[in-house]
């Protein structure tokens, strides 16, 4: 009687320990496509090309996890340089297949992160997905109608821009992505 009991407090442990590993996976993914993106390249807008090699880092950073359903979202976030405005700019956007790039606008569902409240401030925004399936438990969860056998995980992290260059009359460093819009948050051209 007491061993059905230890065997699925096992089982719990075990795949909770793994669901946690995946996360921080996730996270991890997140912080290292921030760090990298913030970085910028040799010219503004970066090239397509160093977009595509950071994308592809994922398999790298999500091991021994699958990858391949993990889709990343980066956004160059301003904050308007005319007014403190809580509401950031997404200046420009880049997401590798099968994810969506934000509009170039205000940034709608998002307010800027604490550390980042300065007139004209620039910062990277990258959201990262990907699902998870219970080692497991997932083979009982199909016998629930309705209940899928995979969980999505999900990290978003703002990081500091650390290259690019300054535009206009802003003081702080942008870099400009390639594809959504070619010109700086205050709209010149790089």
């Amino acid at each position: 009687m007491l061993l059905p009991v230890l065997l699925m407090l096992l089982a719990g442990m075990l795949e909770l320990s793994r669901a946690t590993d995946a996360w921080r996976k996730i996270t991890l993914l997140a912080r290292t496509v921030a760090d990298l993106a913030s970085q910028g390249d040799a010219q503004n807008p970066v090239a397509a090309a160093l977009m595509t090699d950071i994308f592809a880092i994922a398999p790298q950073v999500m091991r021994p996890f699958d990858a391949s359903g993990v889709t990343i979202a980066v956004s160059m976030m301003g904050v308007d340089l005319t007014r403190l405005n809580l509401v950031p700019q997404v200046c420009s956007a880049a997401a590798s297949a099968g994810a969506t790039a934000r509009a170039v606008g205000p940034a709608t569902g998002l307010t800027v992160p604490d550390g980042y409240r300065t007139q004209g401030m620039r910062y990277v925004l990258v959201e990262v997905s990907g699902s998870y399936t219970p080692m497991l438990g997932g083979t009982l969860v199909k016998f629930v109608n309705g209940v899928s056998d995979q969980i999505t995980l999900s990290a978003s992290v703002p990081w500091p821009i650390r290259g690019g260059q300054t535009y206009g009359t802003n003081t702080f460093t942008e870099v400009v992505l390639p594809g959504t819009n070619q010109k700086a948050c205050d709209g010149s051209t790089p």
